[in-house]
C-alpha cells in the first residue's frame, strides 16, 4: 500500500468518525432547541444567517481552495493569505454591521437587524483560521481538525442549549453560533504547527488570484444561490414558514453530511496530487463515483420511508408540517455529494474557470423554483428545487467528462443501477400509504435488504468495494486476536 493511500485511507477514517461524533454531538444539540424554541425563532436566525454565509466568502476570495491545489506554498504565501483574510473579516464586520438595519428593512423585521449586528462577528473569529485549516487539509491531517470540531461544536452547543431553557430565545442560536465560531478558532490554534507572521507580498496574491478568482466568483454564486431559498422564501412567506421549511432543510444537510461528506472533504487534496497522472485520476474518480452513489442512494431511500417518525419523534408535534417538505427534499440528497465529487474533480485539475461559466448556467436554472414559489405554494417550490438539483448533476457530468474524459455511460449506468431501487421502493411506499410506525419500519427494512440484493445482482462497483473492505478489516481483526 503506498503512501498516498495509506495517507488517505487514515485522513478519511478520522474525518469519517470524527464527523460522526461531531453531527451527532450537533444533532443532539439540535433536538433540544426544537423542542426548547418555536419555528418562528429558527425562521429568524435562517434569514440573519442568509447573509452572514453569502459574506463569509470573501473573507478570502478563495484564497484558502488555491493554498490547497497549489502544488508549493511558501511561508510568505502562507503569511500573506492569514494578512488579508484578517482584514477581509474585520472590514466585513463592519460593512455587515453597517447594512444590518438595511437588512432588517428588506424583511422588515427589527429584530433580524438586531442578530445580524451580533452575527456580524462571526467575520473576524473565522478570518484567523482559514489559512490554518487549509494547511491541515492540504497535509490530510484530518485528525486534527476533527477533534477541534468535535470539542467546539459540542461546547457551543451546550451553551446554547442552557441559554435556550433560560428563555433566551432566538439569541440561545446566536450564543451557538458565536461560541462555537470562537473555540474552534482557538482550537485550530493550538493544534496547529504553523505561526503567522508580520510578512506580505502582492506578488503571492497575484501568483495564487488566477485560480483563487474563479473559485472565489464560483463559492460566491454558490453560497448566494444556496441561501436564495431562505432569502426569497422569507419575502414571500412569513418567518414560521421558513422556520419549517428550514428544519427540514437543515436535517436533510445533516443526512447527507453523514453518508459520504468525509470521502468529498478528503478527495480534493487527494486528486489535486494526481493532477498530471490523468489514468490514475480517472480510477479513483469512478471507484469514489460509484461508492458515494450506491451510499446516497441507499441512504435516501431509508430516510424517505422514515421522515415522519423521524422529525416528530425528535423534535415534537409542532414540528409536522416540516414531514412533506422533509420527503421531497431529502431526494435532492443523492445528489449533493456526487456534485460535490465532481466539483472537487474540477478544480483538483484546475479547472476553475470552467467550473465557473457551467455554475452560471446552473444558477439561472436555479431560479426557475421561486418563480413557481410566487405562484403556488412551499411545497411546489421544494419539487422545482430538488428538479433543478438533478440537472445540475448532468451538466456537472458533462464537464467531468470535458476535461478529464470521464466515461459518461459509465456515469449513467451508475445512477441507473442505484437509483432504481430508489425509485421503486419510494413509489410503493407512496401507494402503501403506511399510517403505523411499527409497518414504516419493517417498509425501512425491506428497503435495505432489497436495495443490497439489487446491488449484489448488479455488482455495483460501489458495494462490492465496501464488501471487500469490510472483509479486510474483519481479517485483519482475526489476525491480530491469533497472534494475541
Amino acid at each position: 500500500m503506498n503512501s498516498i493511500k495509506k495517507q488517505t485511507i487514515k485522513a478519511f477514517s478520522w474525518d469519517f468518525f470524527g464527523r460522526l461524533f461531531s453531527q451527532s454531538s450537533t444533532f443532539i444539540v439540535s433536538i433540544f432547541l426544537a423542542r426548547l424554541l418555536n419555528p418562528e425563532d429558527f425562521g429568524l436566525i435562517a434569514m440573519a444567517m442568509a447573509f452572514i454565509h453569502i459574506g463569509g466568502v470573501f473573507i478570502d476570495i478563495g484564497f484558502s481552495a488555491a493554498l490547497i491545489q497549489n502544488k508549493e506554498n511558501s511561508d510568505l504565501t502562507y503569511n500573506t493569505v492569514f494578512i488579508f483574510n484578517i482584514v477581509a473579516g474585520m472590514c466585513l464586520t463592519c460593512i455587515v454591521y453597517l447594512a444590518s438595519d438595511y437588512i432588517g428593512a428588506f424583511y422588515d423585521d427589527e429584530q433580524v437587524a438586531l442578530l445580524v449586528k451580533w452575527l456580524s462577528l462571526f467575520f473576524i473569529f473565522n478570518s484567523f483560521n482559514r489559512v490554518q485549516n487549509a494547511i491541515l487539509t492540504r497535509e490530510l491531517n484530518f485528525k486534527a481538525l476533527t477533534i477541534r470540531m468535535f470539542i467546539a461544536s459540542s461546547l457551543g452547543g451546550a451553551l446554547g442549549v442552557i441559554a435556550a431553557y433560560n428563555t433566551y430565545g432566538v439569541f440561545s442560536l446566536v450564543i451557538q453560533i458565536l461560541t462555537t465560531a470562537v473555540l474552534s478558532t482557538i482550537l485550530l490554534w493550538s493544534i496547529s504547527k504553523w505561526k503567522p507572521k508580520l510578512q506580505f507580498s502582492y506578488h503571492e496574491l497575484k501568483k495564487l488570484f488566477g485560480f483563487s478568482v474563479f473559485a472565489f466568483l464560483e463559492r460566491v454564486m454558490n453560497n448566494v444561490f444556496l441561501r436564495l431559498d431562505v432569502l426569497l422564501l422569507a419575502k414571500i412567506f412569513n418567518p414560521v414558514a421558513v422556520g419549517f421549511y428550514t428544519r427540514a432543510s437543515t436535517l436533510q444537510v445533516q443526512a447527507t453530511k453523514y453518508s459520504s461528506s468525509s470521502i468529498i472533504r478528503v478527495l480534493f487534496p487527494v486528486l489535486s496530487k494526481y493532477q498530471d497522472q490523468p489514468t490514475e485520476f480517472r480510477r479513483i474518480y469512478l471507484k469514489m463515483f460509484e461508492i458515494i452513489s450506491f451510499l446516497s442512494f441507499g441512504l435516501t431511500g431509508l430516510l424517505f420511508i422514515l421522515g415522519s417518525d423521524i422529525i416528530i419523534s425528535l423534535f415534537g408535534e409542532k414540528w409536522s408540517p416540516s414531514i412533506p417538505i422533509f420527503q421531497i427534499l431529502i431526494l435532492a440528497s443523492a445528489t449533493i455529494p456526487l456534485n460535490s465529487l465532481m466539483w472537487n474533480a474540477v478544480m483538483s485539475q484546475g479547472k476553475s474557470k470552467e467550473n465557473f461559466y457551467l455554475g452560471l448556467l446552473k444558477k439561472i436554472i436555479s431560479l426557475i423554483p421561486f418563480l413557481i414559489a410566487i405562484k403556488y405554494n412551499i411545497l411546489y417550490f421544494t419539487i422545482a428545487w430538488v428538479s433543478a438539483k438533478y440537472i445540475a448533476t448532468s451538466l456537472n457530468m458533462l464537464l467531468v467528462y470535458k476535461i478529464s474524459e470521464v466515461s459518461i455511460k459509465f456515469q449513467i449506468l451508475s445512477l441507473i443501477k442505484t437509483s432504481t431501487p430508489l425509485v421503486i421502493g419510494i413509489v410503493l411506499f407512496y401507494f402503501a400509504d403506511l399510517q403505523n410506525i411499527g409497518t414504516r419500519i419493517a417498509s425501512a427494512i425491506i428497503f435495505c435488504v432489497l436495495y443490497i440484493v439489487f446491488a449484489a445482482i448488479l455488482k455495483n462497483q460501489g458495494f462490492m468495494y465496501i464488501q471487500n473492505t469490510i472483509k479486510e478489516m474483519r481479517n485483519s481483526f482475526n489476525k491480530s486476536a491469533s497472534i494475541e
